[in-house]
């Protein structure tokens, strides 16, 4: 019951993570810390798109990261698939970045609540 408090969040919806793994903290610990290692640079790299565009890095990091945050809950999933799409289409920069600002903002917060959870379980 204690893990399955660490994971009550506002930011990230953790119930299938809480349906698998509610009692197998270890599992929990190495799954948020593949997450964290997979995101948080390709975060950085999209951060740096928002100033100059690299349609192709988006794409491919968008398309990277859709089965990953469709597993951890994070709410831009249909965002980043559409990120994915208009990159690949090449529309106009001024609404790939538009789309890039938000699904940075969604990623970088559930990244931070995936740290706060994740220290919680190591301290558990």
């Amino acid at each position: 019951m204690e893990i399955e408090k660490i994971l009550t969040s506002t930011i990230v919806d953790t119930s299938s993570l809480i349906g698998y793994f509610s009692t197998d903290k270890e599992s929990l610990i190495q799954l948020i810390t593949v997450y964290l290692s997979d995101t948080e640079p390709r975060v950085e790299i999209l951060k740096n798109s928002e100033e100059a565009l690299d349609y192709e890095a988006v794409r491919s990091i968008a398309h990277f990261l859709k089965s990953s945050i469709g597993l951890m809950g994070v709410g831009c999933l249909d965002e980043i698939a559409a990120l994915e799409e208009k990159t690949q289409h090449r529309d106009s920069e001024e609404e790939v970045k538009k789309d890039l600002v938000f699904v940075n903002k969604v990623l970088q917060e559930s990244v931070l609540e995936y740290k706060r959870i994740l220290e919680e379980l190591e301290a558990l």
